[in-house]
């Protein structure tokens, strides 16, 4: 007995090598990594630490007075600090709730690309060609029920995780006699443990969605539709989605190692020879410009090489993101009953994997054998027709006898069947 998460590696390799190189289109991976940053949620913060120094006035000479804080000291250059007295006016909890909701809307409009993206990157992949703007109309409205969906899930494991604290609160929070290590140590393993459940179900959710939006779209279903679809269909064969989880779990660890080592060498790369071009830079300047606008324009050269580090990284990532998503639809055209997945390297000729609905129970030769019935019913009837037919009967010879007015309509229609 083979395993379709198994097969479906073989087959996943080689459609990812023939999308990618056969033949190599550059403009084709950057369009495909911008879809993967988006449906990857690949996110990145750059950070650094200051110095322990702390600069005072006679760092700068005379001219600066010495700074006391919460004061606003007047400036040596007549520069007017009314602007800075009128931020100053504002209270900081319009601040942070502004900074608050600029960020939620980020974050919703993040989404809400990252999940129209989902249906574009798996349309990109079955035709072999990327169409971000014509794949992103076409899937505007499934993308949006897609967002609603997952907003959804997350706010009911919220509120899941809320409730699961609320037996600790009054211990934690008031002086209470129960307080004690124990009861300290008990809900530490209890928090934990409550993520660790929620994080499992929710990998099981987010496994059926992504086994569903390739069904919403072939099947022209909604995603709540095509989500019952597929546990229904899991019902049917849940030991081919615990195969599937067990080697989408290896082939992840693999990928990740592999892509890992890939990127640590890269980047040691690249920290040598943005090293080099910035310290030939700095010779440079340093014969041309001051000091200040040395580190500014080095300044300008970091930004960019982190820029550049960022997307050469992300089109790396691009073959690894391609063969597992080619994974799990050669899997799924396979496991899912009457999806026929028109794949770029399908024959013309090439049937479905299945043609019955999810359960109904028949299997695609049961289904056709109907029409099999009807087909071979017509060619028997037509055959007993040819068989009977006047045509093939043998003309009745003249009786001896017959007068003549007979025999010459005999013949003319003789004459006429000639002709």
């Amino acid at each position: 007995m083979t395993w379709y998460a198994i097969d479906a590696i073989d087959r996943a390799f080689s459609r990812t090598k023939k999308a990618l190189l056969e033949p190599f289109d550059f403009w084709k991976w950057v369009k495909l990594a911008i879809i993967v940053f988006f449906v990857g949620g690949f996110g990145s913060s750059y950070g650094g630490q200051g110095t322990n120094y702390n600069m005072g006035s006679e760092d700068w000479g005379s001219d600066v007075p010495a700074i006391v804080p919460g004061d606003v000291p007047a400036s040596p250059y007549d520069i007017s600090w009314t602007g800075l007295g009128y931020v100053q006016s504002i209270d900081p909890l319009i601040i942070i709730a502004a900074a608050i909701i600029l960020l939620i809307l980020f974050v919703i409009v993040f989404s809400y690309i990252s999940s129209v993206m989902e249906f574009v990157f798996v349309e990109s992949l079955v035709k072999n060609e990327v169409k971000l703007r014509a794949y992103f109309k076409k899937f505007m409205g499934k993308g949006f029920n897609l967002l609603l969906i997952r907003l959804a899930i997350g706010l009911l494991f919220f509120i899941i995780f809320v409730l699961s604290l609320l037996p600790f609160v009054s211990i934690f929070v008031t002086e209470s006699p129960d307080f004690s290590v124990p009861a300290l140590v008990g809900g530490i393993l209890w928090i934990f443990g409550v993520i660790i459940l929620l994080a499992l179900i929710g990998a099981v959710i987010n496994s059926f969605l992504s086994l569903a939006i390739p069904v919403s779209i072939y099947r022209e279903t909604g995603i709540l539709t095509s989500f019952n679809m597929v546990y229904r269909n899991f019902r049917k064969n849940w030991q081919e989605i615990l195969v599937y989880w067990l080697i989408r779990f290896l082939l992840g660890i693999g990928v990740g190692f592999l892509a890992l080592i890939l990127f640590i060498v890269l980047f040691l790369v690249l920290i040598i020879v943005f090293l080099v071009i910035d310290g030939i830079a700095y010779y440079i300047l340093s014969t041309f410009v001051s000091e200040p606008l040395i580190w500014i324009i080095l300044a300008l050269f970091v930004l960019a090489e982190i820029l550049f580090t960022f997307a050469l990284l992300m089109m790396l990532s691009v073959p690894f993101a391609v063969f597992l998503k080619y994974h799990l639809l050669t899997f799924l055209e396979k496991w899912f009953d009457g999806l026929n997945i028109p794949f770029f390297d399908k024959p013309a000729g090439e049937p479905g994997t299945g043609q019955g609905e999810i359960g109904t129970g028949l299997s695609s030769s049961e289904q056709n054998l109907p029409e099999q019935n009807s087909s071979e019913q017509n060619s028997s009837e037509q055959n007993s027709s040819e068989r009977y037919s006047p045509e093939n009967e043998m003309p009745e010879s003249p009786r001896p006898g017959s007068d003549n007015s007979n025999g010459s309509d005999g013949s003319e229609t003789s004459a006429s069947r000639d002709f």
